[in-house]
């Protein structure tokens, strides 16, 4: 019998899979080498969690559907699916040759492997745009929610998030700075990791009629199951394996990356991560909107996680 979050977690994964599959029919048609390397990127498994972060923010687990109902939440999975698009891309570019130059990704060979390089860059150009024109054909009655959707996406994944945080990910592996390492190693994963994971939060929170009351404590807890992420991340690039984790291990260390476990030593960090998976859970136990299996059972998902 499976746990009332495990249920959970396999039901998103299968709403949003439902909606992918016949959506991204028409999305990436006609059949083109570019679409081809999108499919190929977006159906390379993973476990959608960004997706899943979406529609339990909306659906907040008590009324989760078992089926997908295009005719009253469309608009919410189309939110889903743009943050799948732009986290997928985010990988496609990571593990270009200029960027990470890794020849593996969730088990598989990366886009510019099984392509090539300007194919992989156009692909990763190509999910990029897709995003926002996906949160364009959201439905709302308030004339407002189309403009904060797009915003709340740019905010996690543009200049000021997720592309700053790789930025000063790469200017700190080519010049490692002397002082301050603490200050910036949060930087650069509040920003590199932690920004598109409360963007996903923020994105299904805004699509419901109660949002402003919810937002804050949203933002909040969003923020540090993106420091959980990266603090577990971390660790299983030092203690994981090709197998489990489907990417190569211990590329951190080797290009000299700034990381909780190289700065703080293993300890520390496995610490950080069970502070970190506390003040999570006391974040939402006194929210009742949010005190629900999801919101509790997602911490200790992520910091038990093999990959």
């Amino acid at each position: 019998m499976l746990a009332p979050f495990s249920e959970i977690l396999k039901t998103s994964k299968q709403l949003f899979d439902s909606f992918f599959e016949s959506y991204t029919k028409e999305l990436f048609s006609p059949n083109t080498r570019i679409t081809e390397a999108c499919l190929y990127s977006l159906r390379a498994g993973g476990k959608r969690i960004r997706p899943i972060f979406v529609l339990n923010s909306f659906f907040n687990s008590s009324n989760l559907p078992e089926e997908i109902n295009l005719k009253d939440h469309k608009s919410v999975y189309l939110a889903a699916l743009a943050v799948e698009c732009i986290h997928t891309y985010s990988l496609i570019h990571d593990d270009l040759p200029a960027m990470d130059n890794d020849d593996t990704r969730r088990g598989l060979p990366t886009c510019h492997i099984q392509f090539d390089e300007a194919t992989a860059i156009l692909a990763g150009d190509t999910l990029n745009s897709i995003s926002f024109y996906l949160l364009s054909l959201i439905e709302a009655t308030d004339s407002n929610t189309i403009r904060d959707c797009i915003q709340i996406l740019h905010a996690g994944a543009g200049i000021q998030g997720m592309i700053l945080g790789q930025m000063e990910d790469i200017e700190e592996e080519k010049n490692p700075s002397s002082k301050d390492k603490e200050s910036k190693l949060t930087s650069i994963h509040e920003k590199k990791t932690g920004a598109l994971i409360e963007a996903s939060f923020l994105l299904g929170n805004r699509l419901r009629p109660d949002w402003k009351e919810r937002n804050s404590v949203i933002s909040s807890y969003a923020k540090e199951i993106g420091l959980l992420f990266q603090i577990t991340d971390d660790i299983l690039d030092v203690e994981g394996n090709l197998e489990d984790l489907g990417k190569t291990p211990g590329k951190d260390a080797k290009a000299g990356k700034l990381t909780y476990p190289g700065l703080y030593g293993m300890d520390t960090a496995k610490r950080f991560k069970n502070e970190s998976l506390e003040k999570a859970i006391s974040l939402v136990t006194g929210v009742p909107s949010l005190n629900n299996e999801f919101f509790l059972g997602l911490p200790k998902y992520i910091a038990e996680r093999k990959n």
